[in-house]
């Protein structure tokens, strides 16, 4: 027999249950019984979001540990903890799909702002590895990791990345760096801006060998060269607008400076149709990654003022400060950059091509989490609709990933990774801010009101 309970009566008797930790918040209505049921939670009356139809679908949704049984028509005498969702829009958790996770803290962020899966593109190799470990067993909480653990370039740029770079100056290194990585288990592999197009041949044929997807960072390279080789995603729409140079007849960026602020101002439009049609027949995905344009591209007052920089451990801080003294340089450029990319972006997505939803996270004033719906925001504000971007940061992500059978979209038999909104996200994808709970791998996660700072503790040796 059930009987209805207080919040805190709830937190206290299905916290061992569950393996709930630092539940708050208010808005939804839960039931407990102390005998153990079918379902481990009930969401009552649910409103899924069919993100490939555009519609909305009326169902109970029964949770048995952490998959998704049933959905359908469900008593409640049949579930452990029944969630009342009557009015609430039920969506797949989302996935960022460029991260770089630093501060094993960043947990808190992602999955209380619904990032319930993250592909991490540079790292040190044995933090991430064991962090993604560690998560995926259930020792700790966080985001399910996919992780290319380091860099490979053929030289160290003087930024962040340096501490994660593995250097390969011919291709017997290149291969040999590949099959070590294969070894220990890395999910990707992920190569950068000065890598010669001799390099990141052998290095994305070596990856396929080893069933290794390859992304890429390029500048050197560009993207038609990356496609033909048989490169998976593009990083910040980096090596597209090399690929549309007609005659190179301007000054460019630093060749060290990680994306040109002036290649895109010179691209020839003319080529865009027959770049697209290569891109989209070698099933490319592209990352926009249009938060990063969109702080470059903005007066340094507007960047300042990000109320959530507090959240985040003062080391971070104190990086990102200088580089908003240093980003002062040319932010017309950027804005003209931005606009390009967008107007690509669109060509792309219309003729069929598919568009990832990434951050860069911890990059300057992106705060993990957060900063995911800010891209989807502009991302719909580049032209592509609600249903678009949720594409962005669901389906397409898992199948980039190779996880269709277990997140993207919310049926029986996926891993149950959903967020509970208060509003309907296809009406107004700022929606998808309207947090009530995530529900990572069957756990139940309340949004808290306020976040407090992540602390220090894990800290990464190349911050000390």
């Amino acid at each position: 027999m059930q009987k209805r309970i207080t919040r805190r009566d709830f937190i206290i008797k299905t916290s061992h249950l569950l393996g709930l930790s630092g539940l708050t918040g208010s808005g939804t209505f839960f039931q407990s019984c102390k005998l153990k049921k079918e379902f481990t939670i009930l969401i009552k009356n649910a409103q899924v979001v069919d993100i490939l139809k555009n519609k909305l679908i009326f169902t109970d949704i029964g949770i048995t540990g952490n998959i998704i049984k049933t959905m359908g028509k469900i008593s409640e005498s049949r579930a452990e903890v029944v969630i009342e969702a009557k009015g609430k829009f039920i969506i797949p958790g989302l996935i960022d799909m460029h991260v770089h996770f630093t501060d094993q803290a960043f947990s808190e962020l992602f999955l209380s702002n619904g990032v319930t899966s993250v592909r991490d593109l540079g790292n040190e190799t044995s933090f991430i590895l064991s962090l993604r470990d560690k998560i995926n067993s259930g020792k700790l909480e966080g985001p399910s990791i996919y992780a290319s653990g380091p860099i490979i370039n053929n030289r160290k740029i003087p930024y962040g990345a340096s501490f994660y770079t593995i250097v390969v100056k011919n291709e017997e290194e290149a291969r040999r760096v590949i099959r070590s990585l294969a070894e220990k288990k890395v999910d990707w592999i992920k190569i950068y801006m000065t890598l010669p197009g001799k390099l990141v041949r052998t290095i994305i044929m070596e990856a396929q060998k080893n069933n290794l997807p390859v992304a890429g960072h390029l500048r050197k390279t560009d993207a038609r060269f990356a496609a033909k080789c048989g490169i998976k995603t593009l990083e910040h729409t980096t090596g597209i607008a090399e690929a549309l140079l007609g005659k190179k007849d301007f000054v460019d960026a630093p060749p060290l400076q990680t994306i040109s602020d002036r290649v895109w101002l010179h691209v020839d439009k003319t080529k865009y149709n027959s770049l697209i049609e290569l891109l989209v027949k070698k099933e490319v995905y592209i990352l926009a990654n249009l938060t990063v344009f969109e702080i470059l591209a903005s007066p340094p007052e507007k960047i300042k003022d990000v109320s959530d920089v507090k959240l985040m451990p003062p080391h971070f801080i104190k990086k990102w400060k200088n580089f908003i003294y240093y980003r002062k340089k040319n932010p017309e450029n950027w804005k003209m950059t931005k606009n390009r990319i967008e107007e690509f972006l669109l060509l792309f997505k219309n003729k069929g091509g598919k568009i990832l939803a990434g951050t860069d996270t911890p990059w300057p004033l992106l705060i993990p989490g957060i900063s995911l719906h800010r891209e989807l925001e502009l991302l719909v504000e580049a032209g592509l609709s609600s249903q678009e971007a949720l594409l962005a940061a669901t389906f397409y992500p898992a199948e980039a990933l190779g996880q269709m059978k277990n997140i993207g979209t919310i049926e029986e038999g996926k891993r149950a990774d959903l967020i509970i909104l208060k509003k309907n996200p296809l009406h107004n994808i700022s929606n998808t801010k309207n947090i009530e709970i995530t529900i990572k791998d069957g756990k139940i996660i309340h949004r808290k009101e306020q976040l407090p700072r992540i602390p220090n503790r894990y800290m990464p040796s190349y911050f000390k």
